[in-house]
């Protein structure tokens, strides 16, 4: 690994941040081989009964369906270079002792245009991530805050990361079911940023 992991630990939360895990080579390597070979499309969820459009674009690669906000993701190769990315990926955890169900079956790319596109709020506790999910959030590009918050014990204070540039970020545990995360708007001027977050995905 490039650097030395970072294991922050709290009630219900439990992560391991590597700074600068991707070079700057390969990450400029990287933004261009998936800004031109990846569909990105701006997707739509549903919220509070109503069809509201994602404000961010996103594509994807899985050996396995995958849906959240009841959006449905269906199988799709995974480009090379992604492949790449997620074979590393598993040598980490297994070198951290991090273990999944499935193995990193599916990958959800996020790419914000600018400080005007986010992710609002939320966790990644769908049924098929199962009892204990395992995120492994790769960032490309302009850093951005990276914020979380507990649900059960609103006195902890929320935490913040500023997360790019090849940075690497693992929640693991009982994080998704106690923890929300959310990458908010800033009206501060921010290039592209590509957030690779990879996922372990059972069956309903």
């Amino acid at each position: 690994m490039s650097s030395k992991p970072l294991f922050v630990i709290r009630p219900g939360l439990s992560l391991c941040l590597v700074r600068r895990w991707v070079s700057a080579k390969t990450e400029r390597e990287l933004i261009a081989s998936l800004d031109e070979t990846l569909q990105w499309t701006q997707g739509s969820i549903r919220i509070f009964g109503r069809e509201i459009d994602e404000p961010r674009l996103t594509a994807w690669c899985g050996d396995v369906p995958y849906t959240y906000s009841r959006r449905q993701l269906a199988v799709k190769p995974w480009p090379p270079n992604l492949e790449h990315v997620r074979e590393q990926l598993h040598a980490v955890i297994d070198q951290l002792g991090i273990t999944t169900a499935f193995g990193f079956n599916h990958c959800l790319l996020n790419r914000y245009r600018s400080g005007a596109d986010s992710m609002g709020w939320h966790r990644d506790n769908e049924v098929e991530l199962g009892d204990q999910p395992v995120i492994a959030s790769v960032s490309l590009g302009d850093a951005r805050r990276f914020r979380l918050r507990s649900r059960q014990h609103p006195k902890i204070h929320p935490m913040t990361f500023e997360l790019g540039h090849g940075d690497l970020l693992l929640m693991y545990g009982m994080t998704q079911h106690h923890w929300e995360h959310a990458l908010l708007k800033t009206r501060q001027t921010t290039g592209p940023r590509i957030n690779l977050t990879f996922r372990s995905v059972g069956q309903r």
